[in-house]
């Protein structure tokens, strides 16, 4: 495919560098809909709590149930996009978020409410993996470059953004606007989409969709997820977490089993066996657990032992997300010649530098000396690590598996994130107001992920 087109939608001449921006706008404008979606209802569930009589034990499962269907579906969406089109799946997933959060938005109700939510992750399920294959397919050179960068910015703007303007929607007006808010943006997206993209995906093959690997392994994601979930919130030893941790293993192992018979499996060992591309996604899951622990537990040390409240704490970890969008748009086009290989672990070295910063908090912690410097150097860390990392996982993967190849990559984000919440619970419950034994702890897990990378792009073996 040339880089001068995106298949036979994309207009020649003069306009083609605004159609290529309406691309990007498309794509990347969606996948940050989707970041905001994972945590903008988090600031907002105090207000929805009393508003809707709801405990907190029910009022958490208003996140959770985004998660759970977002985590569970990624891979199978990524096959659909790979069997059916990644383009007809990308707009029906916006689709389906538009619809849900309408829903979701007006519920006068927890089921309600919760049947919106579910359907939101269902449709960013559809659609993050379809879009970053896109991304993977459209675009060469310099054009994937910038594409991955805009992408990656987003990744690492979304979460902590959705806190940000999921407080200030709830402080403006109400809990319902940070549902009711997709609806707009997604149909401008979705008007965008449809036009500069179309419908129509010409190198589509027939092939099977593999219903039972395809059942087996939404069953073994949801569990997995709930098991972290619900170790985040009571434990690991509760009867409950161990159950579902069991049932996902029997999932994945009957998955690997099935696979292993037929002919288009869903999980190929392609997608494996290329060191690179597997430490890559090794490396990232540790990185989202990390980030994740980081901006749930530091909001929650800035509101409990610093005081702050849920607006100011969203706007304290702004300076992380400045830092990732400076570094990923002004830094990375001036180290773009240096190996991807040597730009990850380099930025994974700045987040530990951060992580080690955050170990000195405590009680008597000021946010200026103390947590200002440690977000500044792990958003640049994160600017210059997540994009070779992305680019490594997503362009040596086979075209025919670039949808499942990044439902792999979103997979490995989702679990990783549930993943650090539920480990780092560990040491948050018991440091009281002393968080630093949770940044211990997450030193420990980049240390490991700068092992992961360095074996696998320079150990023995390792390809050039």
């Amino acid at each position: 495919m040339s880089t001068e087109t995106v298949r036979d939608t994309v207009p020649a001449g003069g306009v083609r560098d605004r159609a290529w921006a309406l691309v990007l706008v498309a794509i990347v404008g969606a996948e940050f809909m989707l970041q905001l979606d994972g945590t903008i209802v988090n600031v907002a569930l105090p207000t929805l709590q009393d508003d809707l009589g709801l405990t907190a034990a029910s009022a958490s499962w208003v996140p959770n149930g985004f998660l759970l269907a977002f985590g569970g579906l990624l891979l199978l969406a990524g096959r659909l996009g790979d069997v059916l089109g990644h383009r007809r799946v990308f707009l029906t997933g916006i689709g389906l978020v538009v619809a849900a959060s309408l829903v979701a938005g007006l519920a006068p109700d927890l089921p309600v409410l919760l049947t919106g939510r579910v359907l939101q992750g269902a449709g960013a399920a559809l659609a993050g993996p379809t879009g970053l294959a896109l991304l993977a397919t459209l675009f060469e050179g310099a054009r994937q470059q910038r594409a991955f960068g805009l992408y990656s910015t987003v990744s690492g703007l979304g979460a902590s953004a959705g806190m940000v303007v999921g407080g200030v929607l709830t402080w403006l007006g109400d809990w319902r606007w940070s549902l009711l808010a997709n609806v707009p943006v997604g149909l401008v997206l979705l008007a965008v989409a449809a036009r500069v993209l179309g419908v129509r995906d010409e190198n589509v093959r027939s092939r099977a969709l593999g219903v039972p690997s395809a059942l087996l392994v939404t069953g073994a994601l949801v569990t997995a997820v709930y098991a972290l979930v619900h170790a985040a919130e009571k434990g690991w030893g509760d009867a409950p977490t161990l159950t579902a941790l069991g049932v996902s293993a029997a999932f994945w192992t009957a998955l690997f089993v099935l696979d292993r018979r037929t002919d288009e499996p869903l999980l190929p060992v392609a997608l494996f066996a290329d060191r690179s591309r597997a430490g890559a996604v090794l490396s990232l899951l540790l990185l989202a657990a990390v980030l994740t622990g980081f901006l749930v537990y530091l909001v929650l040390y800035l509101q409990d032992v610093q005081h702050m409240n849920a607006l100011r704490s969203g706007l304290a970890m702004l300076p992380y997300g400045v830092a990732v969008l400076v570094t990923t748009q002004l830094l990375t086009r001036h180290v773009a010649k240096i190996d991807m290989r040597v730009r990850a672990p380099g930025g994974l070295v700045l987040v530990l530098a951060g992580v080690l910063w955050l170990t000195r908090l405590s009680g008597t912690s000021g946010y200026t000396a103390d947590v200002l410097p440690a977000l500044v150097l792990m958003g640049a860390g994160v600017g210059l690590a997540i994009i070779p990392m992305n680019m490594i996982v997503l362009t040596t993967a086979p075209p025919e598996f670039a949808g499942v190849t990044a439902g792999v990559l979103q997979t490995a984000l989702t679990i990783g994130g549930s993943l650090g919440l539920a480990v780092l619970l560990i040491p948050f419950t018991h440091g009281g107001e002393d968080v630093s034994g949770v940044f211990a702890w997450s030193s420990a897990g980049l240390v490991l992920a700068l092992a992961i990378q360095l074996l696998a792009w320079f150990g023995p073996g390792a390809r050039e």
